[in-house]
């Protein structure tokens, strides 16, 4: 996969800033939004204390960066999150989906969490700039998530139903995924309506608005095991979990 490769050290500097800015590689099926654009209607004053919503960024690009984080900071996260004795959270109840497959911040060790949270800030100043992005922004989830053979994930929408209406997470505005490792197979993300399946490389960023235009799933893992590092990201102030962004 075509891009421009940025090396940071461990917590290292702003994508952007240096002489080799980070590109998304782009392609088909990637950029703008789907099918014909919204009527622009007159505007409205703004209701006091109004959240933006997800839908304000219909039309930006699906983002895939290579070498977003550097071999180092992979290496460490992955180490840490394939270790026989990580942290897999079993709070949730035995039949959820997501019952021992993520490591949340409370469960972290304060060397992996220190290192998602400088991972963390660099993806949203990047993102911001791509989707040029001006409000503040805050962040809901900071994981670590496994995939196991037989896990998968159909296709939705992370802030709305299918028909438009809320879901149980309608403040997310767009989601970032950090890639891991290869040691596994099936396990592709795809976004059906777009007819997109791209295939990622480790230490990729991935990222992607919270509405129906960017409807993505993940296909069954076959054999081996799969690791990301998982975030969601808010206008919400209210819906911030309290670490930096």
């Amino acid at each position: 996969m075509s891009g421009k490769k940025f090396e940071p050290n461990v917590g290292g500097g702003l994508p952007g800033l240096g002489a080799r800015a980070l590109t998304p590689t782009v392609l088909p099926g990637m950029s703008g939004g789907l099918g014909a654009p919204a009527p622009k209607l007159a505007s409205q004053p703004k209701p006091e204390n109004a959240v933006r919503h997800a839908r304000s960024l219909n039309g930006k690009p699906i983002g895939l960066v290579p070498d977003f984080i550097s071999e180092s900071e992979r290496v460490l996260l992955y180490n840490y999150a394939k270790q026989a004795d990580a942290p897999w959270e079993t709070t949730l109840a035995s039949d959820d989906v997501w019952h021992g497959r993520l490591i949340n911040p409370r469960s972290m060790s304060p060397n992996v969490l220190r290192l998602m949270e400088k991972i963390r800030k660099r993806t949203v100043a990047h993102i911001k700039a791509d989707y040029d992005i001006t409000d503040p922004v805050y962040a809901d989830t900071l994981q670590l998530v496994r995939w196991r053979p037989g896990d998968n994930q159909k296709a939705h929408a992370d802030c709305e139903e299918p028909n438009g209406k809320p879901n149980a997470t309608p403040w997310r505005a767009f989601a970032s995924i950090i890639y891991l490792n290869d040691e596994y197979t099936g396990g592709g993300i795809y976004f059906p309506d777009r007819k997109l399946r791209p295939q990622i490389k480790p230490r990729t960023l991935a990222y992607f608005p919270s509405t129906n235009q960017y409807r993505h799933g993940v296909e069954a893992i076959s054999s081996g095991l799969r690791y990301t590092m998982s975030c969601f990201y808010t206008f919400d102030a209210r819906r911030h979990d309290g670490y930096p962004v």
